[in-house]
């Protein structure tokens, strides 16, 4: 790590924090510690605007990352588990010192020409794993094609909320949309039943992503 630190700014080559690596920092603020922060994250390129309360006892502000690689970003948490293509994130927090207050977040899949659209069979059991179902046995371990990924998390008072944002009927909210002819799946939630404790999140995608390893080892 090469890190700088003229006067109101700091620069940074490479931060890695948990697998999750941030390139080519750049960060500018002033005498209050509001500020800009500009980094490239896996071939994407992202802005956070922050402002801080009582030296730092209290941080809020707003993101958005662009033209994410989720193809290495997902590889880099776990190699099991495949989803390529484009994915464009944008959201807002507000944080203190004990606790995450509120914060959202947006995703949504990018279309570039070239660039293939599709996920495996450990990324959908992940996610049928979280939701406590199992509807993608009869369709096998092959890769799954996906037209739209979209959707939205927000925590609030140690709840998360899942939303889906690419498509609603009924009380069905898609979060993957299939193409017309590729083979795919369709990936909802029902948002009469999109709430969760945090904590309990948690827990489960840690009980899902350990099941998924196992399987593989085995």
């Amino acid at each position: 790590m090469n890190l700088k630190i003229p006067e109101n700014s700091l620069t940074c080559d490479l931060l890695n924090f948990n697998k999750l690596e941030f390139k080519n920092i750049f960060l500018n603020y002033n005498k209050n510690f509001d500020g800009i922060l500009n980094f490239a994250f896996f071939d994407g390129n992202g802005t956070v605007n922050f402002e801080t309360k009582n030296y730092f006892s209290q941080i809020s502000g707003s993101f958005l990352i662009e033209n994410i690689n989720l193809k290495k970003l997902i590889g880099s948490l776990n190699e099991k588990i495949l989803l390529t293509g484009l994915l464009n994130l944008k959201g807002y927090f507000n944080l203190n010192e004990k606790k995450i207050k509120e914060f959202e977040i947006e995703f949504n899949s990018v279309d570039k020409r070239g660039i293939e659209k599709y996920m495996n069979f450990g990324l959908i059991e992940l996610i049928s794993s979280l939701s406590e179902t199992s509807p993608v046995k009869k369709f096998g371990k092959s890769n799954f094609y996906y037209k739209k990924i979209s959707g939205k998390i927000t925590i609030k008072d140690e709840y998360l909320i899942i939303e889906g944002l690419a498509k609603e009927k009924g009380d069905k909210q898609y979060i993957v949309i299939k193409p017309f002819l590729l083979p795919g799946i369709n990936l909802f939630i029902d948002k009469k039943n999109n709430k969760i404790l945090l904590q309990e999140f948690i827990n489960r995608v840690k009980i899902a992503i350990d099941r998924i390893k196992n399987r593989y080892e085995n």
